[in-house]
């Protein structure tokens, strides 16, 4: 089977991986500044990042987007993630996907449109503390009064939700779960905002009597969820697969340099065997985003499960390797180290954990 990229692809991939080299260098300084910005992340490189076009990745060329498949979208989240960027990509791309499904032509034009320009942040509210991973538990309710519809519930652990303008909101109604787009400012709309263990800033929010216009509501009920939910599983293996692949690089070009005991130590037989499981684990997690991004397009939401479950337990074990091999400092902010390991871990619950994942893998078989 040819790996190899087209040249349209080729040149995306050149793009994205062009952005990373502007906008963050080769050292943490401009991460560091991104991260301590009150909304997790650089204004001046999210323009940029819309520029190039990687927003509007997951948006069909009706809807304004670039139309790019999985591939596409594979090799754009694989660089950006081996830049360790802090712009909220894989966020935005869960809202533009459900709205370019599920969107009425007025969204896309209000809403869609200038979340893929860059010029809004939109976030999807949807998981609850009850619902642990199951995403089709939803307690939030929606009820019509008069012309509008009242939204009561608590969602927590909204990505990038402690930055965006516009919610995607889901709420149980009479007829089954729908989406509803809200400000994120309305009244009625409790906001708390806190960093995430990779220092993003996501929120709980709270609900009480929200007054949205019935026309709100996205079309298609939680069935329309499942497709972008596929979607995220194989754009966080990849960003997770680009943070493996840039750990074990900075590892191995470490044990190849530090000295210990008069020699490097990349020379002792055990540091070898830890590194050779490592890129084992990389390359294997290679092979499962490939696997996804290929699939057919029947199987294609088991197979992103299976790689999500895979590559997030892969990518946490070379994480931790490469922590322990650095030492203490691998923690510290100082080393790139620990940004990647802790990027990892928010990525792996993503949409649930590998054991919610897995159990999603199972049950489509």
């Amino acid at each position: 089977m040819n790996f190899d990229p087209t040249e349209d692809q080729a040149l995306l991939k050149a793009a994205v991986e062009r952005f990373v080299s502007d906008s963050y260098g080769t050292d943490l300084t401009a991460r560091r500044a991104a991260r301590l910005a009150e909304t997790g992340f650089s204004a001046t490189h999210w323009a940029r990042l819309a520029a190039t076009g990687v927003l509007a990745l997951p948006v069909s060329a009706a809807h304004g987007g670039l139309g790019a498949g999985r591939v596409e979208l594979m090799l754009a989240m694989e660089a950006l993630g081996r830049g360790l960027i802090a712009e909220p990509v894989l966020e935005a791309a869960i809202a533009a996907a459900l709205l370019d499904a599920a969107g009425t032509p007025a969204q896309q034009a209000d809403v869609l449109a200038p979340l893929i320009a860059g010029d809004r942040l939109v976030a999807l509210a949807h998981a609850e503390r009850d619902a642990r991973h199951n995403l089709a538990h939803v307690g939030a309710t929606a009820r019509a009064v008069g012309a509008d519809v009242l939204i009561d519930g608590t969602k927590i652990a909204v990505l990038a939700g402690g930055a965006a303008d516009t919610l995607i909101v889901s709420a149980q109604t009479a007829d089954g779960i729908g989406f509803w787009l809200a400000p994120a400012a309305a009244p009625g709309v409790d906001r708390r905002r806190y960093r995430l263990a990779d220092g993003s800033v996501a929120a709980e929010i709270t609900l009480r009597q929200v007054t949205v216009a019935a026309d709100a509501r996205l079309a298609g009920g939680v069935a329309k969820l499942w497709p972008v939910v596929a979607m995220a599983r194989l754009a966080a293996a990849a960003e997770m697969l680009g943070i493996m692949t840039l750990l074990f690089d900075t590892t191995l070009a470490y044990v190849k340099t530090r000295t210990q005991f008069g020699q490097p130590l990349g020379a002792f037989q055990v540091i070898q065997h830890r590194m050779t499981d490592a890129y084992v684990l990389v390359e294997q997690a290679r092979s499962q985003v490939f696997r996804a991004a290929l699939a057919p397009d029947a199987d294609f939401a088991r197979a992103a499960a299976g790689a999500k479950a895979y590559v997030a337990e892969a990518a946490l074990a070379v994480a931790h390797t490469a922590v322990q091999l650095h030492g203490g400092m691998g923690v510290t902010d100082e080393l790139v180290i620990g940004h990647g390991l802790k990027r990892i871990r928010v990525l792996a619950l993503t949409f649930g954990d590998a054991n919610a994942a897995i159990d999603d893998y199972r049950q489509a078989a």
